[in-house]
């Protein structure tokens, strides 16, 4: 029972360092109740409490889903009772958390010796943390990097690693600091948290000054709840557009995904307002999840989404999660073939990505291997009523910002609709849940970073690290952690 409830301590201390949560520093301690768990363990306990960690942890991290499918999709589409949410949202920790049955089953093997059980635990789990993310039920939300999206200087790595490289980072300072606590060295940790907070000032000040853009987009945040949104008609949207942007001549405006809920193309009323401003418009069309772009009176499709929502916007793996096909939102869609750049009169290269595809870095990477200049994604987060929703979804955008050095530019219904600079600091905000139309100065950059170019290469350097310390230790004649212990 000590070592469940440390388990699942573990997971309530990682939850509470994610944005919107308490404190980022947290992160650095959260794992050390979970190394206390699992030690001296065998092999099939150590998975079964690993499980335990990263439930816990999704559960708690990602509260904020509960209500919407136990309130607002029964709501909006009826199509079940609100009691199934809550199996739906149990289910869906428990697809989050499984891949961490590897993480506590391989923790079983790790060295002995500090340094390299350091190494091969802080692997392991970046190993995980990655597969967690791949095919067509992977997710990268709760990835403990989130917590240090406020950390400007430590993040700047990214660039490099991908956000792996701070997984590996934070489980080797708790790995490191759970060693000196064995040890009764715990005085130690204070020294290592001063150098890495002193390292984060430090890149923090060598980074250049924010500048003002030279590209000016008018955002709009029309604020709409989500109850209303999918019972107003078109009619009453177009009002809306006209209202937010009649102060506006000659602007770029852009507005949040799904603006209007069906094909608006033919629409004389939108053709006119483009008389007077150009539009980037969100609005499903084709069997697509679109986004148009309306010039001079003239629509043209620019991006279609390539990364559906599972069971929302696709169902995955059917044969297995059909009976799950309830939780459809308004349909199924096919997805967008290419990562397309355009351009907006006479714009530099842009893109634009919607709703949650801002959560995967291999979406900004395609996009900006393709040319784009700066990253645009655009949302209706409308379905969440909690702040720590808002914000965890607005933070993904200053990972995707410093791996790509491009500014990126967050349009939300509801908020959070924002720009961060490509250095991932937050320049300018729109207060939440409030209607407004915001003008943002955006700065293009060219260029490639180390990542955009070789992605997550991070991951097969954590294999290697992870072989490599067995390996050595095996050669030294090293016991493995949990040699002593029966399976």
């Amino acid at each position: 029972m000590v070592s469940l409830f440390l388990s699942v301590l573990s997971g309530f201390l990682t939850a509470l360092s994610m944005p919107g949560f308490l404190s980022g520093a947290l992160i650095w301690f959260s794992l050390i109740p979970l190394l206390y768990a699992v030690e001296g363990r065998g092999v099939w306990k150590r998975a079964f409490l690993s499980f335990v960690y990263f439930f816990t942890h999704v559960l708690i991290s990602f509260f904020w889903v509960l209500p919407t499918l136990t309130e607002n999709v029964p709501l909006v589409f009826g199509r079940y009772p609100s009691w199934l949410g809550i199996v739906v949202f149990v289910l869906m920790g428990i697809i989050e958390a499984v891949p961490f049955f590897g993480f506590g089953f391989l923790s079983y093997f790790a060295p002995r010796s500090i340094v390299l059980k350091t190494l091969y635990l802080a692997s392991v789990y970046t190993i995980f943390e990655y597969l967690r993310g791949v095919g067509e039920l992977g997710f990268t939300g709760g990835r403990i990097s989130e917590a240090l999206y406020s950390h400007t200087g430590l993040i700047q790595i990214v660039s490099i690693t991908g956000t792996l490289g701070l997984v590996f980072l934070i489980v080797s300072l708790n790995v490191l600091f759970h060693e000196f606590l064995k040890r009764r060295k715990g005085l130690l940790i204070f020294p290592v948290i001063f150098f890495v907070y002193l390292l984060n000032s430090s890149v923090v000040h060598l980074l250049p000054v924010p500048e003002r853009g030279s590209f000016e987009v008018v955002a709009l945040q029309p604020n709409v709840p989500t109850s209303l949104k999918y019972s107003v008609s078109s009619g009453e949207m177009l009002e809306l557009l006209e209202s937010m942007t009649k102060d506006f001549h000659g602007s770029i405006v852009i507005t949040p995904e799904a603006f209007f809920l069906e094909d608006v193309r033919y629409s004389q009323k939108l053709r006119e307002l483009s008389e007077e401003n150009t539009f980037v418009i969100g609005f499903p069309a084709d069997n697509q999840n679109s986004v148009f772009v309306l010039e001079d009176g003239r629509f043209r499709k620019v991006y279609s989404k390539v990364k559906l929502f599972p069971f929302v916007e696709k169902l995955p793996y059917p044969r297995v999660f059909g009976v799950f096909s309830f939780l459809k939102g308004l349909s199924y869609y096919e997805p967008g073939r290419n990562f397309s750049v355009f351009n907006v009169g006479e714009s530099p290269p842009l893109s634009v990505q919607i709703c949650f595809e801002s959560y995967f870095p291999e979406v900004s990477r395609a996009f900006v291997k393709n040319g784009s200049e700066l990253l645009i994604v655009v949302t209706n987060d409308g379905w969440f009523h909690y702040k720590a929703a808002l914000l965890n979804h607005f933070v993904q955008g200053v990972f995707r910002a410093v791996e790509t050095r491009r500014q990126f530019l967050q349009v939300a219904n509801t908020g959070i609709t924002g720009l961060v600079d490509e250095y991932g600091r937050i320049v300018d905000a729109l207060p939440l849940r409030v209607r407004l139309a915001g003008e943002f100065h955006i700065k293009p950059r060219k260029g490639e970073t180390f990542y955009v170019r070789y992605g997550d290469w991070f991951f097969y350097l954590s294999v290697i690290l992870a072989v490599v310390s067995v390996f050595i230790s095996r050669m030294r004649g090293e016991r493995n952690e949990g040699i002593r212990v029966r399976l």
